[in-house]
């Protein structure tokens, strides 16, 4: 009777979880955007993730994100559904090239991005948006700078040590993950990024998964004993 109300207990706390950690994103466009590319600003629920940030990539609210591809869109202003992850929807792998020059720009240490005077910002975001396509293997859109010469891709080589080791897979390095996005249908729409943290809740799911593993695992060891008394 004690497992069946526990099991029952930790059902109903799963469920619970479960429906505290739906995540999603709207995503605006500002001042910043171009039409297809450049910054954009995330504003994600239950995480809003902006202690993670610089207040220079804060904008009313949100965050300041980036598309991951260059060819598959998204609404702006539309809820999304999303999850955190470090393969987008065709299965390309984040890059260390694109996971450094995001952190760094999330940070407000990007070298030579300007983030006070709009007209700058808006010419330096149209070319780190460049070099965030070319580590990732897409397109670049017309109306974006070509890499040949591109500040923040060079940048990124060189600080990392040559090109295999900047689009070699990030595998979480400075804490940046794809904000994978899914319309109501479930269909995969534009990745962006983020710098994320653990939520609360995963936390709390994997401290009461190791509760119940320390007490079945305390009833296995105990259960041979308890026969050999009798």
């Amino acid at each position: 009777m004690k497992i069946n109300k526990i099991l029952l207990a930790a059902g109903m706390l799963l469920a619970g979880l479960s429906t505290a950690r739906a995540q999603n994103v709207i995503l605006d466009q500002n001042i910043y955007s171009y039409r297809d590319g450049g910054e954009f600003t995330a504003h994600t629920t239950p995480n809003n993730f902006l202690d993670n940030y610089a207040p220079s990539a804060i904008l009313n609210g949100g965050f300041e994100t980036f598309c991951v591809q260059s060819t598959v869109d998204f609404y702006p202003g539309t809820k999304y559904s999303y999850v955190l992850t470090d393969t987008e929807s065709t299965g390309q792998k984040l890059t260390m090239g694109t996971a450094f020059l995001y952190d760094q720009f999330a940070t407000g240490t990007l070298s030579g991005y300007d983030y006070t005077d709009a007209a700058t910002r808006k010419a330096d975001n149209g070319e780190l948006q460049s070099a965030l396509w070319a580590f990732q293997g897409q397109t670049i859109l017309g109306g974006f700078p070509s890499i040949s010469g591109d500040p923040y891709y060079n940048l990124a080589i060189t600080d990392l040590g040559g090109s295999s080791a900047a689009f070699a897979p990030s595998n979480g390095a400075y804490g940046v993950d794809i904000l994978q996005m899914y319309n109501t249908n479930g269909a995969p729409a534009q990745a962006q990024l983020v710098i994320a943290t653990p939520e609360p809740p995963t936390i709390l799911l994997c401290l009461f998964a190791g509760i119940l593993l320390i007490f079945f695992n305390r009833k296995k060891m105990l259960r041979p004993a308890g026969r050999a008394l009798r």
